[in-house]
């Protein structure tokens, strides 16, 4: 019997396998509950892990295309459902899940409830962009709420002193995950609503999405709302949005930019004020110039108008001069005409002035003859 059986191939009977597990129905698109163990994320985009309870291990691979819906990070020591399909590896004769669609465990009810929660606040307004305030860049005093010994909080004070150092930092300590962080939280809030601080930062550091819950309390959303102060939600994550966030007037994705979004850099202002000062500067220059030039052309106008006003009265001057010279007593004597005075110089216009044996002269262009009145007619 065992000569007349069929000789098959390692590969033969690793592809009958494969052909088995395929077909089942059962085992197309199955739910499967594990631990996630040995993950890895790839840089083409799939997901290696294996899949473990108390008693098994099974290998899975999550494709890129899959892998990108994933509505959460998985790791080493997540429990999931995964919902996937059973295949066979031929070449190494071992068998796979690929899965398909992957959640944690307990995360859909939490996602269920933040999401009516979330509706809840929305439409009440707490959410609308008409209550978002704006932030004040240049403010006197930041409050922070954060856990007092992490990166945050370091972060946050590091930048905002290296950006606008002139700005007071109030620090209000809290836990920031953990069952105790939503009450702490909200007294931290509290006691910042004391103070009068331009704006109010709060927030943490990076973590997992079970970390942020507690900034998704429902009081401390509604306080938040309340504000005295502008307030910057600075949950340090990428991928998941916290009510805070949503109830915040400005989020920041880390606590560094929140500290960018809460100052304007000095440095820029610096900037801004040297421009300014160049700018004035050019235009001071400018406008000197400007007179400068108005005063040449001024000068030019008057030495123009003075030059025209010395030569009419040099041409006024020469033409009176003309006028005197006409009537000028050397030319009149030239003329043919003399001018007859006593001896006191006095000039004679008649003979009524004159008496015989008066001496009278007479003077001449060329000069003058003195005479003794012999006699004295009248016309």
């Amino acid at each position: 019997m065992f000569e007349t059986s069929p000789i098959l191939t390692v590969s033969d009977i690793n592809t009958f396998i494969k052909a088995v597990l395929t077909s089942e129905e059962k085992l197309k698109f199955v739910r499967i509950r594990g631990e996630i163990s040995n993950f890895k994320a790839y840089p083409s985009g799939h997901f290696y892990f294996s899949l473990k309870d108390d008693n098994s291990i099974i290998s899975a691979v999550m494709f890129a295309n899959y892998a990108k819906t994933c509505a959460f990070v998985p790791k080493t020591g997540d429990e999931v459902i995964v919902l996937a399909s059973v295949d066979a590896y031929v070449p190494r004769g071992s068998y796979n899940l690929t899965v398909f669609e992957m959640e944690e465990v307990g995360q859909g009810q939490i996602l269920l409830e933040f999401e009516k929660l979330k509706k809840k606040l929305a439409a009440e307004g707490l959410f609308d962009q008409e209550r978002k305030r704006p932030i004040n860049i240049y403010p006197k005093a930041i409050g922070v709420i954060t856990a007092p010994n992490g990166a945050a909080v370091r972060d946050i004070v590091t930048n905002i002193k290296r950006r606008y150092p002139i700005a007071d930092i109030y620090v209000f300590p809290s836990l920031v995950q953990g069952e105790q962080a939503p009450k702490e939280l909200l007294k931290a809030f509290e006691e910042s609503q004391k103070y009068e601080l331009d704006t109010l930062i709060i927030g943490r550091g990076g973590g997992a999405s079970e970390d942020l819950s507690a900034f998704n309390d429902e009081n401390l959303v509604r306080a938040i709302a309340n504000s005295k102060m502008p307030v910057i939600a600075a949950v340090g994550h990428e991928i998941d949005s916290t009510l805070v966030d949503y109830v915040a007037d400005k989020r920041a994705s880390t606590p560094t930019g929140a500290a960018e979004l809460a100052t304007v850099d000095v440095r820029e202002i610096q900037k801004e004020f040297d421009y300014a000062s160049l700018r004035m500067e050019e235009a001071l220059i400018k406008s000197v110039q400007d007179k400068e030039d108005e005063v040449s052309s001024l000068e030019e106008d008057m030495d123009k108008s003075m030059q025209r006003r010395i030569k009419e009265y040099h041409d006024r001057f020469e033409s009176l001069k003309k006028q005197l010279d006409i009537l000028s007593v050397d030319n009149v004597l030239k003329r043919g005409y003399s001018i007859t005075t006593d001896m006191n110089g006095k000039v004679i216009n008649g003979v009524a002035n004159v008496k015989k044996n008066d001496k009278i002269i007479t003077n001449f262009y060329d000069g003058v003859v003195i005479s003794n009145v012999d006699e004295v007619k009248e016309k």
